[in-house]
């Protein structure tokens, strides 16, 4: 195994640049996984780790060798597709084999290697059907049974689950966690779904527009988001964002002249300073203290045991999402008061950038 790093990575298509200076460092042994909307990069960025798109400038260095100009097959790493791209006239064995029997690798370890990744998948019973006898969750484990039995430095994973149906996604997403916590080896994971990014990462690259704007754990990311970007981006129902003004007094006043009290920030807003109020619909609480706002429930997406709630002021503002566990006591058109506890709510300045609370 190795550690990974990307240094001032840039590509220009032409005169569009895609990369605009990614620098990752990801320790050996790590899960890290690249999200971001559709175009930011990610996949091209991944390209150049495994030697299949030329970086315009910048370095890869795995385990502390420069990899750069280094062919593919030189760079110790083996590639997941999200095409799964298997040879579909060979056997599950044969595709699985097929890296190590070019590399000219003895018969006996070529087949110890290839029963050891099959067992380890589960699909030692499959090594003799082909491709096309097979599931999708089974193509997409002999995939990763052949990058396995090429035994690489890194792992790279390419939106892998994005071909699968949701029920398998979830199945596989588990597979992948159990996967990494038996083999160790550094992967590197691209994906533009956020799930599988909180669920399988240690800690997680948000990318957009080819600059990274945050790198830390789920957690972190989730908690305590760089920007608007981030907050919006991880989190199901997305974050409630709402215009504000701040009052000098620890307040924030809406556009519709109700308010909302502030928690305490490492640098006071003056009266009059613009800023965004954030907060995630599962802390919205709805109840009937003094500081409750009122709301009319527009719309209600049930949902088994939760429920959320799309919430209108009356003011012409986009409704307020709010989660909450489904008890059947709400319906669509009711009248309701929500609070926003000041404790979990998330400030941002005028550009989107989020600012210091007190104590964190």
């Amino acid at each position: 195994m190795a550690g990974l790093s990307i240094e001032n990575a840039r590509k220009s298509f032409g005169a569009t640049e895609v990369l605009k200076g990614v620098s990752i460092d990801i320790a050996d042994g790590e899960f890290t996984v690249i999200v971001g909307p559709s175009g930011c990069g990610k996949s091209t960025l991944l390209r150049a780790v495994a030697g299949l798109e030329e970086l315009t400038s910048g370095r890869v260095v795995i385990g502390g060798r420069d990899v750069t100009d280094l062919a593919p097959s030189e760079r110790g790493i083996a590639m997941v597709f999200q095409s799964y791209a298997l040879y579909p006239h060979l056997t599950v064995y044969e595709n699985m084999a097929f890296g190590l029997k070019i590399a000219k690798a003895d018969k006996a370890a070529v087949d110890e290697a290839v029963r050891r990744a099959a067992t380890t998948l589960s699909i030692e019973t499959l090594l003799d059907r082909k491709p096309g006898a097979l599931s999708g969750g089974q193509r997409q484990r002999v995939a990763i049974g052949r990058a396995i039995v090429r035994q690489p430095q890194i792992f790279l994973f390419d939106e892998p689950l994005s071909n699968l149906d949701a029920d398998l996604r979830v199945r596989m997403r588990y597979e992948f966690a159990e996967l990494h916590r038996k083999l160790g080896t550094t992967t590197l994971y691209v994906t533009h779904d956020q799930v599988e990014a909180m669920t399988l990462a240690d800690r997680i690259v948000v990318l957009r527009d080819g600059r990274i704007e945050q790198v830390g754990t789920p957690r972190e990311l989730y908690e305590r988001p760089a920007n608007i970007f981030v907050a919006q981006f991880l989190g199901t129902p997305r974050m409630n964002i709402a215009a504000a003004t701040a009052d000098g007094a620890g307040k924030a006043i809406l556009p519709d002249g109700r308010n909302i009290v502030l928690p305490a920030l490492t640098v006071p807003l003056a009266d009059g300073t613009p800023l965004s109020i954030g907060i995630r619909p599962e802390d919205i609480a709805i109840g009937d203290a003094a500081v409750d706002l009122p709301f009319t429930i527009r719309f209600i997406e049930r949902l088994g045991g939760l429920a959320t709630l799309h919430l209108d002021g009356g003011n012409g503002d986009d409704l307020v999402t709010c989660q909450l566990r489904d008890d059947g006591s709400f319906d669509e058109g009711d009248a309701v008061a929500a609070s926003f506890p000041a404790n979990r709510l998330h400030l941002f300045d005028a550009d989107g950038q989020a600012l210091g609370k007190a104590r964190e």
